[in-house]
């Protein structure tokens, strides 16, 4: 079992069921946080933070949500970073949970 599984959204979200969107959003939001904090140990040798799975289970029904929306993702198409843009201003938030710092500029 996986630290993030398409039933935890489904819960947040109160869906009914689990489709194949919510396992692909799901699955794509875990493994960018996988890369983001390769800091972590995803392999259950170690519990993830509660921080990080929540922001991912936010991340991942931002990611469903809209994907379900009527106009779909803005930018579709002309390649844009999907992934990444689907955070819109929920960005530092989410960012936030996963444990992602700002970048320092001088």
């Amino acid at each position: 079992m996986a630290w993030l599984e398409p039933e935890d959204v489904q819960t947040y979200l109160e869906l009914e069921e689990v489709d194949a969107r919510l396992e692909e959003a799901t699955a794509a939001v875990r493994s960018e946080v996988e890369r983001l904090r390769s800091d972590l140990d995803f392999t259950g040798a170690v519990e993830i933070p509660a921080s990080v799975i929540f922001g991912a289970i936010l991340w991942a029904a931002l990611f469903y949500q809209q994907r379900n929306a009527p106009s779909g993702f803005a930018g579709y198409g002309d390649g844009a970073d999907i992934v990444g843009d689907v955070l819109g201003s929920k960005k530092a938030d989410i960012y936030r949970f996963i444990g992602l710092r700002r970048p320092v500029t001088a």
